[in-house]
């Protein structure tokens, strides 16, 4: 008789591309995995982009009815079964662990946006505030009580337990792409036409959008100005803010588009932009990142040089970080006022000045431009496959 394989659920508000990915990843590990989700990609994308009623229902689902879906999902589960819950709604592991304390199950609680910390950077509410206090005591027991904790990068992983507390297990598994929806052949376009630099995805409070503004600005007003092109597929809190300062120069902006068919444009770019403030930089790193690497584009980040998001670019020499932070390594953040170290900023336009330089020395150097869209295209396939994350998820969960 065959053995019965483990049931792993993994569990989300939102079913996007890379939460299915995650589904295939630790399939592959020889669990059953059984997805849980309320909100469809298409459906998260249509409600985001329009206002009143619609965007209200969209977040009665992603934070009321989904939090009834899990615990019915959970109840009628398989006895030792295993939850992956992320952190797309934040208490959903906790809520997940307190069902199992009265049923045998454990959950892995994974980490991609670290919360109260992501609504004090938005602005939203302020750090140290009751609701800060509450939501942080939530954080808390997500962290220590559920049976395991996987993180996105090293430096988030530093910044939570230094926050909010350790976890019992923990491991570092990046979000990365599915490489089998990208092209396998690598596109060399650069030579005898304009560069072109695209960014896709989210624009939020995490993102340092008032100095990605000022760099195309700067650039655009510059003697290289003629010589790049630059487009966004944008959505996010930011996106409009974006439309209105750029409206008087010649860049290409639009809403997000579906995976798909973001897959197909980005074989036609050459540099990726990727941004996120000194604030942000602890807790999130842009999946989006892992995706335009795939499509062969080197990465322009305007990030902290400490960030985990810099970390994945130098460590496989995928392009190049322009530092927004007043500090270079981790190790000088921590004393006294280590949060308001963290979000310690150099002023725009001396980044916007850096990206500027970065740029022209790209355009008088585009052998080397294309040397870093091959590290990209090539780093991600053989540092970040199916693979290597299959074999830390299997760790994690067996150890769990």
């Amino acid at each position: 008789m065959a053995e019965q394989k483990l049931d792993v659920y993994i569990c989300s508000n939102v079913g996007i591309d890379y939460f299915f990915f995650l589904g295939r990843t630790i399939e592959q590990s020889g669990y059953s995995v059984k997805p849980i989700y309320l909100v469809s990609e298409t459906e998260y994308r249509r409600l985001g982009k329009t206002g009143g009623l619609a965007k209200i229902w969209l977040r009665i689902k992603m934070y009321l009815l989904y939090p009834f879906l899990l615990t019915y999902k959970v109840v009628v589960s398989k006895r030792d079964s295993v939850f992956v819950v992320t952190s797309n709604n934040f208490f959903a592991a906790y809520l997940v662990h307190l069902i199992l304390k009265i049923r045998s199950g454990r959950v892995i609680h994974l980490l991609y946006d670290l919360y109260p910390d992501a609504i004090e950077i938005a602005g939203a509410i302020k750090p140290n505030s009751g609701l800060s206090k509450f939501v942080g005591k939530i954080m808390h027991r997500n962290l220590t009580k559920c049976d395991a904790t996987v993180y996105l990068g090293e430096f988030l992983k530093e910044h939570a337990e230094r926050r909010w507390g350790r976890a019992p297990r923990s491991n570092i598994i990046d979000i990365s792409t599915d490489l089998d929806l990208y092209s396998t052949d690598f596109k060399e376009n650069i030579e005898h036409q304009k560069v072109i630099l695209h960014y896709g995805g989210q624009l939020g409070h995490l993102h340092d959008a008032v100095s990605l503004i000022d760099s195309i600005k700067y650039v655009c007003q510059s003697d290289i100005g003629q010589f790049v092109e630059f487009n966004f597929y944008v959505s996010g809190a930011q996106a409009e803010f974006l439309r209105e300062s750029l409206a008087d120069f010649p860049i290409k902006i639009i809403s997000a588009v579906p995976s798909s068919q973001w897959r197909q444009d980005i074989r036609n770019f050459h540099i990726g932009m990727v941004s996120l403030s000194t604030g942000g930089a602890s807790v999130c790193l842009p999946s989006k990142t892992y995706g335009m690497m795939a499509g062969g584009m080197a990465i322009l980040a305007i990030c902290p040089k400490w960030s985990d998001l810099s970390t994945l670019i130098t460590s496989i020499d995928g392009g190049w970080v322009i530092n927004n932070s007043l500090y270079e390594f981790s190790d000088d953040l921590v004393d006294e006022n280590y949060l308001q170290n963290l979000q310690e900023s150099k002023r725009p336009e001396i980044i916007a000045k850096e990206f500027y330089e970065q740029l022209k020395y790209l355009l008088e150097n585009k052998k080397e431009l294309n040397n870093k869209r091959r590290n990209a295209f090539m780093g991600v396939r053989k540092e970040h496959n199916i693979s290597t994350l299959s074999a830390k998820w299997a760790k994690i969960i067996s150890s769990s």
